[in-house]
């Protein structure tokens, strides 16, 4: 046999060996991938034993309303509580519980004015009321909404002993009141 070497070699001899297919990483099958991804898994059956509730959870209501009233404000009269103190003064400390933006509150005592115009700032502003004995209103009425909109307060209120008696934030609209029932009742003199 004579060697041509510019023409390649033939090979006429057939081979015996096996030969491995050799899948190349760009081949796009993805069997493999498919039979163990958690996205194709069947949905699991539930047990009879699993009771399912048709009934509402009636927390839900109360808490997509606060969540609204947060966003835009409540547009009606907020009652914080009734409260009953032995102090015949109350104190009521307010601030801006979100950015100072303009926002003014003024405070009643039974429907009369007792404080006109307080300017809510990152600090607390204390204001003292005097209570007569029995049944005490208090409205801390919103004046504006700053620029921001609504008036986001803090407020507490304190006995004349310094107790803390409550203290919470409001989201309110202009005109709305954070309202209050105080009690007092005058203590018995000791002889």
């Amino acid at each position: 046999m004579k060697i041509d070497w510019d023409e390649p070699a033939k090979d006429d001899t057939q081979s015996n060996t096996l030969t491995l297919p050799f899948k190349s990483i760009f081949d796009k099958n993805d069997d493999y991938l498919k039979r163990f991804s958690i996205l194709n898994k069947p949905k699991s059956k539930v047990s009879v034993l699993v009771v399912k509730s048709d009934f509402k959870n009636p927390g839900d209501a109360i808490k997509d309303r606060l969540n609204k009233e947060t966003q835009q404000g409540s547009w009606d009269d907020v009652f914080f509580g009734k409260f009953k103190v032995t102090t015949p003064v109350i104190k009521i400390m307010t601030r801006d519980h979100m950015d100072p933006d303009g926002d003014k509150v003024k405070i009643l005592l039974n429907n009369i004015v007792v404080y006109t115009v307080i300017l809510l700032e990152t600090e607390f502003k204390t204001s003292y009321i005097e209570l007569r004995e029995g049944e005490n209103t208090i409205d801390i009425v919103a004046l504006n909404q700053g620029l921001a909109g609504p008036n986001t307060a803090t407020f507490a209120l304190y006995d004349g002993e310094g107790n803390l008696i409550t203290s919470n934030d409001w989201n309110l609209n202009t005109g709305v009141a954070a309202k209050f029932t105080i009690e007092y009742i005058k203590p018995i003199e000791k002889k």
